[in-house]
């Protein structure tokens, strides 16, 4: 059991509270918990700032407690809580911090909850004041951003509190006439027009920045959700998306929840196959479904959102490490390594260590089968005990990232009522066959559970410089992607909801963990809509049901292959072998790195001389903690076009001699003229190119000298670098770079490359 820590306010602190209670004032002496995690520690919830906040461990249990200088009469007291509270908690008192009464109990917590309580009539002096947070009401941990004490009188006029409208019948899904609808309780068939992150406050900022808080405007939470839910159903919205406020789930508007199931180590995806993941999850899932069991507008439950089904990423990046390369790194006699090792002897005859040196198509089945086996362990235990502690309501399924391996989504539909998919389009053409395959794959219905755009021309100071790319230059243009997009959608006859990502700005200074700094919001920072788009939106929310509802377009009868190898423009000329580059003469300070600057990803090339005076490129290589790192292989090729880009027309491939650390994963990737970040508006190629990034399968070391062969027709389109709206075709007249990746969390190694050869 983790220690108690004991921390002693700052006199600064302590002068704050005498300002703030003026005559009746009491001097805090200590504030201590019995825990505290990123350095979100027990003081920092009488530190009277508002964006700073207690953080427990993910644990039930908990408490926080506050000693004072003298013992002091307490009438009550004030929580300001964050998303992650408690659903069931006691406020207790002590003279002496040994014997405790109990002054309030709370069973209807909710997140979020700002909430004034007054303590039963008493007028002993407590010297200790403690919180006993007996159960989370979500699957963090529990969380207060200020915590204030009321010693001259008792708070007037406490707002009732309310309690969420309870049901007998609930929503379901069923095809009506042919197309999939949600059926409310009064057995009415809809679609779920949603929007997430419906909040009074936005809770990820970063200190002294701007952003939303319009709590101040309304005197308590309860008259905030009235106001909003009028809004939203203005807009002809009727859903509350993920991550909103829970005071608006005393309305009669459908809201869901996202259950967030912790994982057991760093990866949310290792290890499933570990009883402790089952423990874990079942205690998160029993803290959050017991209390929604009988919520009459609780539309279902979202699993978690994004997870890393392809391995490193939610989304396909096309190289390791997958699922298969995480379970290998597991201890030996770990659950995970255990489910692995089973799987590659009874599928593939080979002991772990052997099969990581298999490469090719046998490698890539084995790690997309892999990928399925552990979707079906996920998916078959946090299904069970969601149906276990609540049998009503609908499971909507994970969100995944735009895209999942074929056996997940087979997986997900298997246990689920409705496969979900957070999918951004930036140009207005949604790609029916990703959801036709979806369909086919799941078996089940599909909702897309966020989408946005986001403009330049905005009020916010959002410069959109952070967060999906799907970025326009003004509101106009995204009233016309919001209808673009919605209208398209509703046209598929398994499709049964949308989402918006999301309700208000992101601060412009950036979102505190991770950055994001986007126009994605229908308001402002100051609370003031983008007219222009919500006149879209609610005209086009309005005739959303009829769309879908006379839609013409049938249901899929067949997959279809997506992805693949690219086409290759080439000519049906031979050319002759030729070095790509002569190692003797590389200038190592030349060589162009890029790394992953958030972790201690490095290479650092150097030149070598084996014994037998073979000169080589030596490259010492940190993959750190974050995507990796990677380099430029130098080229002296002659140049043929004008922005110093080579055509390799006539080339049937490349060949590298080289040795690297034993099983340490890398990939070639291969640029086109004009290569730049996804989501530019346009990319300067010549020759043809239209700034494309491929790349090969992945590979590995061996810690022996290898020759390795990459031929220009098996390499794949890459979705996260270089023009995403291009031909999909390796343009090879025009190649600007040829390089190697090594992905991260993959440790230290060297990498000695011999030759680099167009064959």
């Amino acid at each position: 059991m983790k220690s108690h820590k004991r921390m002693k306010r700052p006199l600064g602190i302590v002068i704050l509270a005498l300002a703030m209670f003026g005559p009746t004032a009491y001097a805090m002496k200590a504030i201590t918990a019995s825990s505290d995690i990123n350095n979100n520690r027990a003081e920092k919830a009488v530190d009277g700032k508002p964006i700073t906040r207690w953080e427990s461990e993910w644990k039930d249990d908990q408490w926080i407690q506050a000693e004072f200088e003298s013992p002091v009469v307490l009438y009550g007291m004030e929580i300001k809580w964050e998303t992650a509270s408690a659903y069931r908690y006691k406020v207790l008192g002590s003279a002496d911090g040994a014997e405790w009464k109990t002054l309030a109990g709370i069973e209807d917590g909710t997140e979020g909850e700002d909430i004034k309580i007054n303590f039963k009539k008493d007028t002993t002096a407590y010297k200790f004041v403690k919180i006993d947070c007996l159960d989370r009401a979500t699957a963090w941990g529990f969380s207060i951003w200020e915590m204030e004490f009321k010693t001259d009188k008792p708070y007037k006029d406490i707002p009732k509190r309310m309690s969420i409208p309870k049901g007998k019948t609930f929503f379901t899904i069923k095809q009506v006439k042919d197309k999939y609808w949600f059926i409310d309780p009064d057995g009415k068939p809809f679609i779920s027009k949603g929007v997430n992150v419906v909040s009074g406050r936005d809770g990820a900022v970063l200190p002294d920045s701007e952003y939303y808080n319009v709590t101040a405007k309304y005197k308590d939470t309860g008259d905030w959700a009235k106001s909003v839910i009028k809004r939203l159903k203005n807009w002809n919205f009727n859903t509350i998306g993920s991550w909103s406020d829970a005071s608006t789930f005393y309305y009669n508007m459908p809201f869901t929840v996202i259950l967030n199931i912790p994982s057991t180590a760093d990866h949310r995806l290792v290890d499933v196959f570990d009883p402790a993941f089952r423990e874990t999850a079942e205690q998160s899932v029993a803290s959050r479904c017991k209390r929604f069991m009988d919520a009459k507008y609780l539309l279902g439950y979202f699993i978690d959102n994004e997870l890393p089904w392809y391995g490193d990423w939610g989304w396909d990046t096309g190289h390791a490490p997958t699922l298969l390369d995480e379970y290998a790194k597991l201890e030996d006699g770990a659950p995970g390594k255990q489910a692995l090792a089973d799987f590659l002897k009874q599928t593939y005859g080979k002991e772990i260590a052997e099969f990581m040196r298999v490469r090719g198509t046998e490698a890539k089945e084995a790690r997309k089968q892999f990928a399925g086996i552990v979707a079906e362990e996920y998916f078959s235990v946090i299904t069970g005990y969601i149906r276990k502690y609540d049998p009503n309501h609908l499971i909507l399924g994970v969100r995944f990232a735009g895209s999942a391996p074929e056996e997940v989504l087979a997986a997900c539909g298997k246990y689920c009522d409705v496969v979900s998919v957070n999918y951004y389009c930036k140009n207005m053409k949604v790609d029916k066959r990703l959801f036709d395959n979806y369909y086919l794959l799941g078996q089940k219905p599909v909702m897309i559970t966020e989408f946005s755009y986001r403009a330049m021309e905005n009020r916010s100071g959002d410069k959109n410089s952070r967060g999906a790319d799907v970025t326009v230059k003004t509101q106009e243009e995204r009233k016309t992607g919001f209808e673009k997009y919605v209208t398209q959608m509703m046209e598929l006859p398994y499709l049964v909801g949308y989402h918006w990502f999301m309700y208000f700005d992101q601060s412009p200074q950036g979102r505190s963990f991770d950055g994001e700094n986007s126009n994605y919001g229908i308001v402002d920072i100051y609370d003031k809509e983008y007219e222009l788009l919500t006149a879209g939106m609610k005209k086009t929310n309005a005739k959303a049901d009829t769309i879908h509802r006379k839609s013409g377009v049938p249901y899929p009868d067949k997959l279809v292959k997506m992805g693949g190898y690219a086409a290759v423009n080439n000519k049906d000329i031979k050319r002759e072998s030729v070095p790509f580059c002569n190692i003797g003469d590389i200038n190592t300070g030349k060589i162009i790195v890029w790394a992953d600057s958030s972790s201690s990803a490095s290479i650092k090339p150097s030149g070598g001389q084996s014994a037998e005076g073979r000169l080589y490129l030596k490259c010492v290589i940190d993959t750190g903690g974050g995507w990796g790192c990677g380099f430029g292989v130098p080229c002296d090729v002659k140049s043929a076009n004008s922005d110093g880009s080579i055509d390799l027309q006539g080339f049937k491939g490349i060949r590298i001699t080289m040795s690297l650390t034993d099983t340490m994963p890398f990939s070639v990737f291969i640029n086109e003229s004009g290569a730049n970040d996804a989501g530019r508006d346009e990319y300067n190629s010549v020759n043809g190119a239209d700034g494309e990034s491929f790349a090969s399968d992945s590979d590995g070391g061996t810690g022996k000298i290898e020759t390795y062969d990459y031929p220009f027709e098996k390499f794949t389109f890459r979705n996260v670098y270089g023009n995403q709206g291009g031909n999909k075709t390796l343009d090879l007249q025009a190649v600007r770079n040829i390089d190697l990746y090594f992905p991260g969390n993959n440790g230290t190694g060297q990498c000695d490359i011999y030759e680099v050869t167009l064959y």
